[in-house]
C-alpha cells in the first residue's frame, strides 16, 4: 500500500534543513526494523520512494521447496500469486500495507527516525559552530533554572553555566542576551555550545564591535584583566602614531566605553596604554594611584612598587582589587610598599647584615674560598646561583647543598628578627604619637557652659484697656488740679496786664 507522506516529509525537510536522501535512508532503516519486528529477524524488506513522498514497503521472500521460515521463505504454490512461473531461488516482492505493521512497529520506526534527525542536527550544529569559538552571538533566553541559562540562537541551543554569568544580572524568559562562545563539545550530553559573559574574550569582542580602529587593526588590545561584574582593566596599543589608543577606546564624551559598560551592567573599565617598558606599564596599570618608584626583578618576574602613604590604599584598591588586576594585566607579580616602610626596612636591614664567616658551619678556610668569588655576606650567598658555588675548587655537591640549607635557615632567622624590629619600632612610634602634646589647647575653643541659670521671668500679661488705665482716676484728678492752677495763674496774669494798660 502506498503511504502518502509527501507533505510531512517536505515540511520536516524544510524545518530541520535535512537532506532528503539521508531522510529517506533513515526512514527505510526504520521501516526495515518494523518489518523484522513483525515477521521475524530473518525477514528482509525493501522500501521504494518515488521522489515525491510516495513510499512502498515490500517483504522479500525466497522461493523454496520446503518452507522452514515463513518470514523469509515462500513455497512455489504461494509464489504463483506474485510470479507467473516461479522457480526455486527466485525472490518474491510482497507489498506490505501500512496498517499491517502494528502500533509497536510504527513506534520503533518513529524512534529510529527521531534519533537519526537528532544526530544529524548535532552534526550540523557542530560543523557550523566549531570554528566560531570566541565569537559574540545574540540569542533569546529560552529557559532558566537554578544554575544554567538555556539560550536559543535560532538554529541551535546554547548554555550559559552559572560560573559564566555575571552575578548581579537577572534575566527573564524571552529576554535578549549576548555572550561569547567559549566551547563547542560534540560529545556533551546536553547543549554542545557553551557561552560566557564573564570571559576576558567577551570584553575584547565588545570593544572590537564598538571601536572601529580595533576592528580595522589600527589599535590592538594587548591584555585584559577582568573580575566580571566589578572592575576590569585593558591595555591598548596603537600601531599608528597619529591615533590615540586610549582616546579612541573612550570615544566622544565616553560614548564607546559607556556602551560596553552598559552591556556589562555597569562594570567599571580602566583603559591604560600598553608599553614595552615594564616600569611604565606597571605604573599605568596601577592607576589612579600615583607611583613614586618601581624596582624590577626580571629573574623572578616581580616588581616592587613604591608609593607614598596617602596613595597606598588607592593602589591596593578595595579588597586588593586594583593591585590584583594590575598584576594580571601586566603578567608580573606586584608587591606594594610605602616609601616610609621601605626606608625603615632598608635602614634596619643594614644592622642585620651577617658576614659569611659568622654563619654557623662556615670555617675560616671556606669563608676565604667564598670571598674569592665575591660572597662576603649570608645575603650574598643566598642570591648566588648554585652553579657558581659548585665551581669553587674543593666544594662538592653535598657541601654546596649544606651551605645553601644553612644559609636559608639563617636568612629565615634574620628576616624574623627584622620583622620584630619593624614591629617594635612601629609600636614605639604609635606610643609617641599618642603622647605627643598638641600645639595649642583645643579646649579653649569650646564654648563654656553658664554656671548659673538665669531666673526665668514669667511671661508678660497681654496689654488690655483695663491694664492700661487701671490707675487712670488718680492721675486724672492730679491732672485736673494742675490744669486748674495753670488756668487761674493765667487769668491772674491777664488781669494784671489789663490794669497796667488802663493806668
Amino acid at each position: 500500500m502506498s503511504i502518502q507522506i509527501a507533505d510531512a516529509l517536505n515540511q520536516l525537510i524544510r524545518e530541520k534543513r535535512l537532506d532528503r536522501k539521508l531522510l529517506m535512508e533513515t526512514l527505510s532503516a526504520g521501516l526495515s526494523s518494523a518489518i523484522k519486528k513483525k515477521f521475524g529477524t530473518n525477514a528482509e524488506a525493501e522500501v521504494v520512494e518515488d521522489g515525491r513522498g510516495n513510499i512502498e514497503v515490500y517483504l522479500l521472500k525466497t522461493v523454496v521447496e520446503d518452507v522452514e521460515n515463513e518470514g523469509s521463505e515462500i513455497s512455489i504454490a504461494d509464489a504463483k500469486q506474485f510470479l507467473k512461473k516461479p522457480k526455486l531461488g527466485d525472490q518474491v516482492r510482497i507489498s506490505v500495507p501500512f496498517e499491517a505493521f502494528g502500533r509497536n512497529a510504527i513506534q520503533i520506526t518513529k524512534q529510529i527516525l527521531t534519533q537519526k534527525i537528532r544526530e544529524f542536527e548535532r552534526d550540523r550544529t557542530y560543523e557550523e559552530y566549531k570554528d566560531r569559538v570566541g565569537e559574540v552571538v545574540s540569542g533569546t533566553v529560552q529557559q532558566i533554572d537554578r544554575n544554567n541559562i538555556l539560550v536559543n540562537l535560532g538554529n541551535a541551543e546554547a548554555t550559559i553555566p552559572r560560573k559564566e554569568q555575571i552575578r548581579r544580572e537577572r534575566y527573564n524568559q524571552g529576554s535578549s542576551i549576548r555572550a561569547c562562545i567559549t566551547k563547542v563539545d560534540k560529545d556533551a550530553k546536553g547543549s554542545m555550545i557553551t557561552l560566557s559573559r564573564t570571559s576576558p574574550e567577551f570584553l575584547k569582542k565588545l570593544f572590537s564591535h564598538e571601536v572601529p580602529e580595533i576592528y580595522e587593526g589600527l589599535i590592538e588590545i594587548k591584555s585584559v584583566a577582568r573580575e566580571a561584574g566589578g572592575r576590569s582593566k585593558i591595555a591598548v596599543y596603537s600601531r599608528d602614531e597619529r591615533v590615540d589608543a586610549v582616546g579612541a577606546c573612550v570615544g566622544m564624551k565616553g560614548s564607546r566605553v559607556q556602551a560596553v559598560v552598559n552591556e556589562l551592567s555597569g562594570e567599571r573599565i580602566d583603559i591604560v596604554p600598553w608599553s614595552e617598558d615594564i616600569s611604565a606599564f606597571v605604573s599605568r596599570a596601577l592607576s589612579p594611584a600615583k607611583i613614586s618608584g618601581v624596582r624590577v626583578d626580571s629573574d623572578n618576574k616581580t616588581v616592587l612598587v613604591i608609593v607614598e602613604e596617602d596613595q597606598l590604599s588607592l593602589a591596593i584598591g578595595k579588597e586588593g582589587q586594583n593591585v590584583r588586576l594590575a598584576s594580571k594585566l601586566t603578567g608580573w607579580q606586584i608587591e606594594l610598599v610605602s616609601s616610609r616602610e621601605l626606608e625603615q626596612r632598608e635602614r634596619l636591614q643594614e644592622h642585620l647584615i651577617m658576614a659569611i664567616e659568622d654563619m654557623v658551619g662556615v670555617t675560616a678556610k671556606m669563608a676565604e674560598k667564598l670571598k674569592v668569588i665575591g660572597i662576603h655576606t649570608v645575603q650574598k650567598l643566598m642570591s648566588t646561583p648554585a652553579e657558581e658555588i659548585l665551581a669553587i675548587p674543593g666544594v662538592g655537591a653535598k657541601t654546596a647543598e649544606k651551605l645553601l640549607a644553612t644559609g636559608e635557615k639563617t636568612m629565615n632567622e634574620l628576616n624574623k628578627a627584622l620583622e620584630e624590629l619593624i614591629q617594635k619600632e612601629n609600636e614605639e612610634r604609635e606610643i609617641a604619637r599618642k603622647e605627643e602634646k598638641p600645639l595649642f589647647d583645643e579646649s579653649i575653643l569650646e564654648s563654656e557652659e553658664p554656671t548659673e541659670k538665669k531666673e526665668e521671668l514669667p511671661p508678660e500679661a497681654p496689654l488690655t484697656e483695663e491694664t492700661l488705665f487701671k490707675e487712670a482716676p488718680a492721675d486724672s484728678e492730679e491732672a485736673e488740679e494742675t490744669s486748674t492752677d495753670a488756668a487761674e495763674s493765667a487769668e491772674t496774669g491777664s488781669d494784671e496786664k489789663v490794669e497796667e494798660s488802663s493806668q
